[in-house]
């Protein structure tokens, strides 16, 4: 019986617009998440970047900001900073931090786009050793990603309106859904 709620439920979220769809899937997901499965994931993320940023001068580094997972609520609080580091010089370039379903949302972004670019470049290495010049500048191109989660948090209740209101249980409003 528990099969068949799961297959009915996955029927009807292919039916669902592919944006709700995808929101439902990431809930799903960060529900059911465990909180060694969250610290796994921070480190495959560091992992996976490193490997895609040698050669580069740019990489990105994810860790657990201090304090916001000590709750037993750790889901609704956590924070991931993400940091853009220049390699040679040492410096912070860029921070940003996520809550947990951005930082989910990034994961699958991440870790699938990094499995294309390793695939391809260890097909089509370059005389020198380094991989194409397709992973060049990836690092700016993930912390865009990071950027448009972090900026572009939407409404929870109409899903349309941009958020303006955001709780500390990291549910986000929009002003004409909290004049409601």
């Amino acid at each position: 019986m528990g099969q068949q709620i799961s297959d009915q439920t996955q029927l009807v979220i292919n039916k669902l617009p592919e944006k709700v769809a995808k929101h439902v899937t990431l809930v799903r997901e960060s529900g059911s998440l465990t909180y060694e499965e969250f610290l796994g994931r921070v480190a495959e993320l560091n992992d996976v970047t490193a490997k895609v940023a040698a050669g580069q001068e740019k990489h990105l580094l994810f860790e657990v900001q201090p304090g916001s997972d000590s709750s037993a609520f750790w889901k609704v609080v956590v924070r991931v900073v993400c940091t853009k580091i220049n390699k040679s010089s040492g410096i912070v370039e860029a921070s940003r931090i996520m809550n947990l379903y951005q930082f989910i949302q990034l994961y699958k972004d991440i870790t699938s786009q990094a499995a294309g670019v390793l695939a391809q470049s260890s097909t089509s290495e370059e005389p020198d050793g380094n991989p194409s010049s397709v992973t060049s500048c990836q690092a700016s191109l993930w912390m865009g990603r990071v950027k448009q989660l972090t900026d572009e948090e939407e409404c929870c209740i109409c899903m349309d309106g941009r958020a303006d209101l955001i709780l500390p249980c990291a549910h986000s409003f929009c002003q004409k859904c909290i004049d409601k």
